[in-house]
Parts: C-alpha cells; sequence; structure tokens
C-alpha cells in the first residue's frame, strides 16, 4: 500500500494540489508505488489476515506453464512465493526454492529425519518452516543456509505465522510456541489438551486459535496468558480467516462460523441441512462470498454477512485442499487429483485439469500463476504461454 504521509512529506508544498495536472500525477505516482514488481504469496492462505484471496490475476485459460516432479516424494506443504521465488519442502525432509518463471531449481537443501507437512513464511529474506518432528527451522532465502533451529514439542501440521519479531508455531501437542524469530530463543507457551492444527492468526495483540477441544481461544500475544474464547460445537484445525472484523471457520460436525473478534458473539452459523460433513479446509472470503468445502464433497458458498447459502457444486471427491478466490474464480483441488476454477457468482465450473495423485497443499496465485504440489510428487505451474 502506498504511504500517504510520506509522499505528502515528499511533496512538502500543499499549494502543488491546487492544480488539477497536480492531482493526477499525485494519482499515478501513488498507484505506482503501491503496485509490487511481484504479486507475493507469502503466508499459506496468502497474507496476514488469512483470507486466501489473490491480489495477482490469473489468465482466463490456465496451461501448464512447467512441471518439477520429485522422486520417491511428494508434496503435501503449500507452496509460497515471494520476489520470482517459489518455496516449498516435501514430505521425505527436502525443501527447494524454484524460479517462478520456469521452475528451475535455485537451491534444495536436504533435512535427514524430516519432512515437511505445513507451508513455510517468508519474512524479511528469511524462511519459516516446521516439521513433522517437532524441529523449527529459519533459512536464508536466497540461499537455503540454516540460521537456527528449534524443537518443539509435536509434530507441526500448521504453517508458522512471523508478527513482530515472533514466530508463532501450533503443535499436535496442543502447544502454541512464541520464538524469538532472529534467534529462535522461546518467549512464551500456551497450552491446551488436544491437538492444536490451524494457522496461528494475530488480530491486534491477540492471536486466534481454532482447537481440537471444541473451542475457539484468543491468546495474549505478548505473553501467551489466555484471554477469552469461544465454545464450538466440535473440534477443528480449520485456520480462521479474518475480514471485516469478523473469522470464519468449520468443524468436525460440519458447521462454518461467522465470530465477532471484538465481541466474540457468534453472529451466524451455517450447517449443510442435508448432510454435516467435516470441514478441514480453511474458508476463502471477500467482500462478495465466503467458501469453502467439506468432506461430503462439496463446495459451498455463502453471503459473507448472513451466512445464506448463495451455490453449492458437488466435486465427487473428499476436499482437504483449501480453497481460494482469484479475481472472479474459486480456485480448488481435491483427493482425486482434480483441479477446478468455479465461478464466484454463480459456482458453475470453468476449467478442470486432471492432475492424477491426491492433492492436500493448497494453490497459490502470485505473479499471473497458479502454482501447486500433489502427493505423487509433482509441483505444477499454470499460467498463460507466451
Amino acid at each position: 500500500m502506498p504511504n500517504y504521509y510520506s509522499f505528502m512529506n515528499l511533496l512538502g508544498d500543499t499549494t502543488v494540489f491546487r492544480n488539477r495536472g497536480a492531482y493526477f500525477v499525485v494519482l499515478i505516482l501513488l498507484l505506482f508505488e503501491g503496485t509490487p514488481t511481484f504479486a507475493q504469496w507469502p503466508f499459506v492462505r496468502g497474507d496476514a489476515r488469512a483470507t486466501g484471496v489473490a491480489s495477482s490475476r490469473l489468465p482466463n485459460s490456465l496451461e501448464i506453464l512447467w512441471k518439477h516432479t520429485v522422486a520417491d516424494s511428494g508434496f503435501e506443504a503449500t507452496a509460497i512465493v515471494v520476489d520470482g521465488t517459489v518455496y516449498v519442502g516435501d514430505v521425505d525432509g527436502t525443501f527447494y526454492a524454484l524460479r517462478l518463471a520456469d521452475g528451475e531449481v535455485l537451491w534444495e537443501k536436504k533435512f535427514a529425519d524430516s519432512g515437511f507437512l505445513a507451508a513455510a513464511a517468508v519474512v524479511d529474506g528469511r524462511i519459516f518452516v516446521g516439521d513433522f518432528n517437532g524441529v523449527v527451522r529459519t533459512l536464508q532465502a536466497d540461499s537455503g543456509e540454516e540460521i537456527w533451529s528449534q524443537t518443539v514439542a509435536g509434530e507441526v501440521y500448521a504453517a508458522p505465522n512471523v508478527f513482530e519479531g515472533q514466530v508463532l508455531v501450533t503443535t499436535e501437542s496442543g502447544e502454541l510456541h512464541s520464538l524469538d524469530a532472529k534467534t529462535g530463543e522461546r518467549r512464551w507457551q500456551f497450552k491446551i489438551e488436544a491437538p492444536l492444527r490451524c494457522w496461528p492468526l494475530v488480530v491486534e495483540d491477540r492471536v486466534l486459535l481454532a482447537g481440537c477441544d471444541q473451542r475457539l481461544h484468543v491468546v495474549d500475544v505478548n505473553n501467551g496468558k489466555e484471554l477469552a474464547g469461544v465454545d464450538i460445537d466440535g473440534p477443528t484445525g480449520s485456520t480462521p480467516a479474518l475480514f471485516e472484523g469478523h473469522v470464519f471457520f468449520g468443524t468436525e460436525m460440519g458447521t462454518l462460523y461467522s465470530i465477532s473478534t471484538s465481541t466474540l458473539a457468534i453472529r451466524w452459523e451455517y450447517q449443510n441441512p442435508k448432510s454435516l460433513d467435516a470441514i478441514r479446509t480453511a474458508a476463502t472470503v471477500d467482500h462478495r462470498t465466503l467458501v469453502y468445502s467439506s468432506l461430503g464433497k462439496q463446495v459451498f458458498a455463502l453471503n459473507p454477512s448472513t451466512g445464506k447459502l448463495q451455490w453449492k457444486y458437488a466435486v465427487r471427491s473428499n476436499v482437504e485442499s483449501s480453497p481460494i478466490i482469484s479475481d472472479d474464480r474459486v480456485l480448488l483441488a481435491t483427493k482425486r487429483g482434480r483441479l477446478y476454477a468455479l465461478n464466484l457468482t454463480t459456482g458453475k465450473e470453468g476449467w478442470k485439469y486432471e492432475a492424477g495423485g491426491s492433492f492436500l497443499a493448497s494453490p497459490s496465485v502470485a505473479d499471473g500463476r497458479l502454482i501447486i504440489g500433489n502427493l505423487d510428487g509433482t509441483l505444477y505451474c499454470f499460467g498463460k504461454k507466451e
């Protein structure tokens, strides 16, 4: 986003605004300043609000631009894209940096007795990632050189979050850890008596955690003390998505919640009236719609303000890959190895690709390209051929 105040300081003389031409110049400069060289995907759900909404527009027709295949392994983690580089680890403990333009491997690093089931986070030239043995690592983004590592109790099934010098990591043992981003030293720890599988969403000075203990927890980001919570109808590992003062997430009982972040009041709940199928994906939400998928082999679109059903679409396969919104389309992947692009307004299928294998990773979108890996060990990049 453009920095309005720094721009005003550069202008210095407010009399410039008396001229219509100056208005035009200011507008152009602000727009230019706010346009990145690459649209990024630095966190698992695209941004710090975990909305799953892409800032980069995809071409109408998606074609395979490149594929990267790894032998005897697979991809379960969502790819991260920053400054034209794709960062992703495989289930056998190798972490890759690939050039977004053509898929060329820039570097790769193998970690013994490791495996990456969750996405990384890339902030300020550093990669933060956890593995299934509970080892959290920080790597140099340009080389893969390890800066520090720290062991936490339990497998890491969710990507880290990085907030004001802290690395926040949830574990299967029910712990939320705060580690110093520079050194890896422990700051504080919060624990529940059930697994924590969601991405730790930060809202102002609070961490919101949807837990397998049937509760949305609100934790002080400064000291790890629980401040409040909301009881929900079932366990969940779904990452809450933040939009316009509410968080949205689903449970194993098939309920999608909208909860106020200020009052913690439940604004609405939605359940499929025909079947209460578990929701194991994160929702994607913008001002037009909220989309989520269930183990009932269906995709649902709701009005984010009211929870009213807008449309639903049957995909004939379980979906554990979280959908995303890109412009006027919903992008999703299934356990049967299919990729879909659905019209955001109607739910009508506009594109489908049979990849085979199985998708647990979620799509990422950056610089007009769609990136996703499957359990067969193929990382795909879709876009428009020149």
